[in-house]
């Protein structure tokens, strides 16, 4: 295999993965900001490809390969934190080392043009190399505490994987950096590193999906677990505390975050700081529901039927019904509105205008 076709494989699975990401109904930010690293990574294997092709303007490509480790950053931040967690700070820091890789590459081209001075192109390209390369080390590092902080008060649904995550993550930089330096000498170092950064981009990018795979149909498979399975625990609920009712109480009623589009149950464990098993019995046990989506929805119905019934609601199309009430999609909302209710939401409204006429 030559590393042309190793370039070629980084590309297909690059642009796959990302068209994954696209066809995903129900899209979270660790989706979109996966999609965004895979379409990085794909640009990354073009500009090795086309290099000796297009000359100086493989670096118009290279342009398009600025959300390599910041993109994998924010995907694992939305993965393991939250989406919650994902601050203006955290998206414009990602933007700032996204134009430092722009800039840099926008310098290259401009050398290989004659456009710059040697002198000036070498303290250019010292200087942002210097400072991506920091900011980059750093990324990878706030990558890795993503997924490991918290990681023993985790669940088996949620620790195993974070450590997957870990292993495939840690082991590629590892590939990279110290173990590629530490067995091949300078002038093997260029031969071999180009093969280390496909293996483990292809490794992570990988493990990174069956991760996101996990997330969504996993909670979905723990809902329909025999309870012969579970007989070891407490079902009655009467052990659990009553400030975890509290909080949870304050959060979705009193402040209403289930109108939060594409809100999980971990941005709950987050903010009131328990673990997922916990906010999944409270949500059984205390306020009857079947699990953290069904439970999530009813309010979500309840407060659409509200704003069905509402006169001043009245001109809102049912789309505008669906994303204020908290649904991603006019789909989701007209089937889940009638899998609670037995009859569409078009059908509520029109009963409720009948009702007013005959008044």
């Amino acid at each position: 295999m030559t590393l042309s076709n190793a370039y070629f494989a980084l590309l297909f699975v690059s642009l796959a993965l990302m068209l994954v990401q696209l066809l995903v109904k129900q899209k979270r930010l660790e989706h979109l900001f996966f999609a965004i690293f895979s379409g990085s990574m794909a640009m990354v294997a073009a500009q090795q490809l086309s290099a000796a092709t297009l000359g100086p303007y493989q670096y118009l490509i290279a342009l398009g390969a600025c959300a390599t480790c910041n993109g994998m950053w924010l995907t694992s931040k939305a993965m393991f934190s939250g989406e919650n967690s994902i601050t203006k700070k955290h998206i414009v820091f990602a933007l700032v080392i996204a134009g430092l890789v722009i800039i840099n590459n926008s310098v290259h081209m401009a050398y290989e043009f004659s456009a710059l001075a040697k002198n000036t192109y070498t303290l250019l390209d010292n200087a942002l190399g210097e400072l991506t390369n920091l900011l980059s080390s750093t990324v990878l590092a706030l990558t890795c505490w993503e997924a490991l902080k918290g990681t023993l008060d985790k669940t088996k649904h949620d620790f195993w994987p974070r450590i997957l995550f870990l292993a495939a993550f840690c082991t590629g930089v590892m590939l990279c950096t110290v173990v590629a330096k530490a067995l091949f000498a300078p002038e093997q170092l260029a031969q071999v590193r180009p093969w280390l950064v496909v293996i483990s981009a292809l490794q992570i990018m990988l493990v990174t999906q069956i991760i996101l795979w996990w997330q969504q149909y996993m909670p979905l498979v723990k809902v329909i677990a025999p309870a012969a399975n579970i007989k070891c625990l407490r079902n009655d609920g009467s052990d659990i505390d009553p400030s975890l009712i509290a909080g949870i109480n304050s959060l979705l009623i009193d402040n209403k975050r289930y109108l939060t589009h594409n809100l999980k149950m971990i941005d709950l464990a987050n903010e009131l700081k328990v673990s997922e098993y916990k906010i999944s019995r409270a949500i059984r046990h205390h306020f009857a529901a079947p699990n953290f989506n069904n439970f999530i929805n009813s309010l979500r119905v309840e407060h659409a039927k509200n704003l069905l019934e509402q006169p001043e609601s009245q001109q809102w199309t049912i789309l505008v019904i669906a994303l204020e009430s908290g649904f991603s999609s006019l789909a989701t909302f007209n089937r889940v509105f009638k899998t609670q209710l037995g009859y569409a939401p078009n059908e509520h409204r029109k009963s409720v205008r009948v009702a007013c006429l005959n008044e």
